[in-house]
């Protein structure tokens, strides 16, 4: 039954083409061509929405960026658009009786996607919705009538969620990205309790104490001081590079975007109390900071005497350097979240 099915839709498709039988069978296969297998060769990809919304991705001196301010984007991302890009197969042909009802759905929820090779645009479809059994997508060419369902072997699932139009969804998630030699000193300051502020500092060299130690990898490079720049005692001298050079890998867990619904609360948040402000100063006089802000537990999560925790444990609300909202996880600031008493031990 699924062989007749099939070459009667193949029938009418082909007739639709107006065009000799072998003529049209190669039109039929060109509206479902959607794949791009030369990925190297992608330089831009275009992806928008009704919303209106677009993003673009563009690939600079061999590194793929986002927006105009040209931000890094992340790896994970982009390697799994590209894949898609290149791997989409069809998947079958959609039924006649429902191409209206997905050719409107497309037209409501789609996403545009151009995909270029320099200057040359390549491919040019909509990503639709998922099909009924959630194991494909509806795509369309530009300018074609029929839609397609599509997939990709060996991946269970639909592929519309790889195909977003937010700029900060698509940023590399590293905060500052500064590799030690960048960096003067590193300043952690706790409002709720000021004496447990620290800060690491570049030693200083020379009579007139202006040259910064080299080579900035060296833990000796590096010195723990109080609140009047005085020396503080260190139990291991390296724990201050490890702080340090965990500045350069420093990431935020996910940006908050206008769609989530905590974004509402950002100007409140922001205006509270921070747990901690870190500031790093750059060898080039930048002083770049980040704050952290409680944040109310997701659900109930118990201390270890069993009482529920008043904030989450796990993660923080933060102010990122050029101001965007975003979560962390403590796990990932271990090395950053301590205390000046924390290095004596």
């Amino acid at each position: 039954m699924r062989v007749i099915k099939y070459f009667s839709f193949l029938i009418v498709a082909l007739a639709s083409c107006q065009s000799p039988s072998s003529d049209g069978l190669e039109a039929l296969k060109a509206q479902y061509d959607f794949a791009y297998t030369d990925t190297a060769a992608i330089t831009k990809v275009i992806i928008r929405d009704k919303q209106p919304s677009e993003v673009v991705l563009e690939r600079v001196n061999g590194r793929w960026v986002v927006g105009e301010g040209q931000w890094p984007v992340r790896h994970d991302a982009i390697e799994v658009l590209l894949e898609t890009l290149s791997k989409v197969t069809l998947k079958h042909f959609v039924q006649k009786s429902a191409v209206d009802q997905v050719n409107q759905r497309m037209e409501v929820y789609g996403k545009w996607v151009e995909v270029y090779a320099g200057d040359q645009l390549v491919k040019q479809y909509i990503v639709g919705t998922e099909t009924p059994d959630m194991l494909g997508t509806y795509y369309k060419m530009i300018g074609a009538d029929l839609p397609f369902a599509v997939y990709i072997q060996g991946f269970n699932g639909y592929l519309t969620t790889r195909f977003f139009t937010e700029e900060n969804l698509w940023r590399d998630r590293t905060i500052y990205g500064l590799a030690p030699k960048a960096i003067k000193s590193v300043e952690m300051s706790i409002p709720a309790v000021p004496s447990d502020g620290w800060m690491i500092t570049r030693v200083r060299m020379g009579t007139d104490g202006t040259t910064l130690a080299e080579p900035a990898a060296d833990a000796a490079s590096w010195a723990l001081v109080g609140g009047e720049f005085e020396p503080l005692e260190v139990a291991n001298p390296l724990s201050l590079l490890t702080v340090v050079a965990s500045i350069e890998t420093l990431k935020y867990e996910g940006a908050i975007i206008p769609s989530d619904n905590i974004w509402e609360k950002k100007d409140s948040i922001f205006s509270a109390k921070p747990a901690f402000e870190l500031y790093v100063h750059t060898t080039e006089g930048e002083v770049l900071t980040t704050r952290g802000f409680w944040k109310r537990p997701d659900r109930e999560q118990l201390n270890e005497e069993g009482v529920p925790h008043q904030w989450d444990p796990d993660r923080f609300y933060a102010e990122l350097p050029d101001g965007r909202m975003a979560l962390i996880q403590r796990y990932g600031w271990q090395n950053l979240l301590k205390s000046r008493w924390d290095f004596a031990e």
